[in-house]
């Protein structure tokens, strides 16, 4: 025992020591941020190289694991050193209690988060605004060791200049930097190397920015390519793939004269748009701004300049809610759903706006993941999940099988599976052979595979509890994520699935299991001397650990249910820290004005607890009464 504590008290004697030594230059540690954040984006950027995953390959589960701590380590390492540090630099002082530090950096980060949040708004360049980030920073240590120089300190002489000297050269280097366009040539060779890992560096052409991604373009084997996040998105023309989804739909319903597209689209639109029947053919994306912005930068020969092509830059959902009995077909075009983002258009919630548009008689046709011939259980339960929640909404379903296979749901009973009819009815369409041969129909329309398909969706031993998507319960997704794991080569599908099963006991027991043997525990060494910091140190790790992982699931539900987080996510951190500032602050003023230790303030606390409860419940009642499927915000 007595050794135990000898080296316990050694070791806190050279963590002293570490921080007193790394106090004296404090400032220095907020440089460091500078260097971080260079290493950090060239290790984001390089990920797969360093990982020795090709572009087109899945990266496993613990290779994502393993490298996202890796690549962000520099800043978070920083950031590790840097608050103790700071904690005993503020200590040493004694200007305010150590405690005011963690409301600073709470309050700085709740205006950090608004201020970029409202640049990005404004379409500022990443890149940019990272070196402006940098500058700012340098700039501020600047000037506090420049006032630090007037000041009587313990550090003299040659020391005392170090941090002016190296916070002026690093803000001149940066200005310099700015005014000389570095940032829009780091920026330029990013671009490409994005684009390298997909596609010839000849090839690319520019690229454009929206709130939500950065969009690269260019020209590729005769085709006009769009790709984001390394995978291509829109591709023109594409006759052949955009003929087909076009056929499969105009097949249940040849009498379509309003039309809905959804999705990466604008080849399947002009498919529509060749035939003279269609009327009104309506565009939208999940990124709106990107339907905006797109057209200034298509080539003249793709652009469509048809009177009766309509794009729809407002978000999807919001649009639906005014367009009641508008289309006689509406096509789901949408990538695999390993985004929340992208679940919210297959929840059941969506397929209700979605049939409130169709006319009498109208189709809609839903792309997803599937199987040419042999289907995994990841596979089955995907699309047991997609049929189970349009059967929610729709009395008829078809089934086109395939690598991506398509599901066609309407109430009306036209809807058949039976080729030779299908190529019928497509045959009486005027300029219908034009985008596909009807008599091609044979071979995508195939009875057996889709019946045998049919079985194993039905097949799926889960309740509708588990495979209908709700807004709230995005099942579709979890699906998704588990067929890109096994695609990846983990396989996790079997551990996930008996959690879902089990309920929340896998959760509570270990929960259950470590109060009764603390309580136990406690109760053993009631009489023992002193008293062990444990429950005060799990306690405040609990605290963090529960607050970060609300914030996370919370951010998670309003993606899925209002749409992209891509801009909002900064202004929901700022609300988070502004959070922490204001329980801080007054927790603070609240012991200060009873004069009593902060324990006496406990009913106080759960007061002000209790009121929050009551606020967040009331804001809750609100949204479930409210239009469910109206959204926050229009999108930018």
């Amino acid at each position: 025992g007595l050794v135990g504590s000898e080296m316990c008290i050694r070791d806190r004697r050279r963590s002293r020591r570490l921080a007193e030594r790394l106090s004296r230059y404090v400032e220095l540690l907020f440089l460091a941020y500078v260097p971080a954040l260079a290493v950090q984006l060239v290790l984001i950027s390089r990920v797969r190289e360093l990982a020795g995953v090709a572009s087109y390959d899945l990266m496993s589960i613990q290779a994502i694991v393993l490298w996202a701590i890796v690549v962000n380590a520099p800043v978070s390492l920083i950031t590790g050193v840097l608050f103790p540090v700071a904690c005993h630099w503020v200590e040493k002082t004694e200007a305010f209690p150590v405690s005011r530090v963690f409301v600073l950096e709470a309050t700085g980060s709740f205006t950090g988060g608004v201020v970029v949040t409202l640049l990005l708004s404004q379409r500022v360049p990443a890149v940019f605004l990272l070196f402006l980030l940098a500058l700012f920073l340098s700039l501020c240590v600047c000037a506090v060791g420049l006032a630090g120089l007037f000041e009587t300190a313990a550090v003299k002489g040659a020391r005392r200049a170090v941090v002016p000297v190296v916070s002026l050269s690093l803000s001149l280097l940066l200005g310099g930097s700015l005014l000389a366009g570095f940032d829009r040539f780091a920026a330029g060779r990013l671009r490409l190397l994005k684009w390298t890992n997909l596609l010839p560096r000849d090839a690319l052409e520019g690229a454009f920015h929206t709130a939500q991604a950065e969009y690269l373009y260019g020209t590729y084997r005769g085709q006009w390519v769009v790709v984001r996040e390394g995978s291509v998105c829109e591709a023109m023309p594409d006759e052949e793939t955009a003929g087909q989804t076009a056929a499969i739909g105009l097949s249940q319903n040849p009498r379509a004269k309003r039309i809905l597209v959804i999705g990466s689209g604008l080849a399947l639109c002009d498919r529509f748009l060749a035939l003279p029947q269609v009327e009104h053919l309506a565009w939208a994306h999940a990124d709106g701004e990107y339907i905006e912005r797109i057209g200034a930068h298509l080539p003249d020969e793709h652009k469509i300049t048809d009177d009766r092509f309509h794009p729809v830059a407002r978000e999807i959902r919001q649009y639906l809610s005014g367009q009641a009995g508008s289309f006689d077909l509406a096509v789901l075009n949408l990538p695999d759903v390993t985004s929340s983002a992208f679940n919210r258009y297959y929840t059941r919630e969506f397929y209700e706006q979605v049939r409130a548009s169709l006319r009498p008689g109208g189709v809609l046709s839903v792309g997803f993941a599937g199987g040419e011939n042999v289907m995994g259980p990841e596979l089955v339960r995907l699309g047991a999940s997609v049929k189970r929640t349009l059967e929610q909404i729709f009395s008829n379903l078809v089934l086109v099988p395939g690598d991506r296979s398509w599901f066609l749901a309407s109430d009306e009973g036209t809807l058949t599976g039976d080729p030779a009819t299908l190529r019928d009815r497509f045959a009486t369409i005027e300029a219908g052979p034009s985008i596909f041969p009807p008599t091609a129909l044979l071979s995508v329309y195939l009875p057996d595979r889709a019946a045998r398909a049919l079985e194993l969706y039905d097949a799926v031993d889960l309740s509708d509890a588990l495979l209908v998507n709700r807004d709230a319960r995005p099942l579709t997704h979890l699906y998704s994520l588990l067929l890109a794991a096994r695609q990846s080569g983990a396989s996790v599908t079997r551990f996930v699935r008996l959690l879902t099963l089990a309920g929340l006991w896998p959760f509570l027991v270990p929960v259950l299991v470590f109060v009764a043997l603390r309580l136990w525990s406690g109760a053993a060494k009631a009489a023992g001397p002193g008293r062990s910091s444990f429950d005060s140190s799990f306690l405040v790790f609990s605290a963090g650990w529960v607050g970060i992982s609300v914030m996370i699931v919370l951010m998670y539900l309003y993606q899925t249910r209002f749409g992209s987080l891509y801009l909002h996510v900064g202004l929901i951190s700022a609300l988070f820290m502004a959070g922490l500032t204001v329980g801080a602050v007054l927790t603070t003023a609240l012991s200060a004005a009873i004069r009593r230790p902060p324990r006496a303030g406990l009913p106080g606390i759960l007061a002000a607890h209790a009121g929050l409860l009551v606020l967040v419940a009331l804001g809750l009642s609100l949204i479930h009464i409210s239009e469910p499927t109206r959204p926050l915000y229009t999108s930018y």
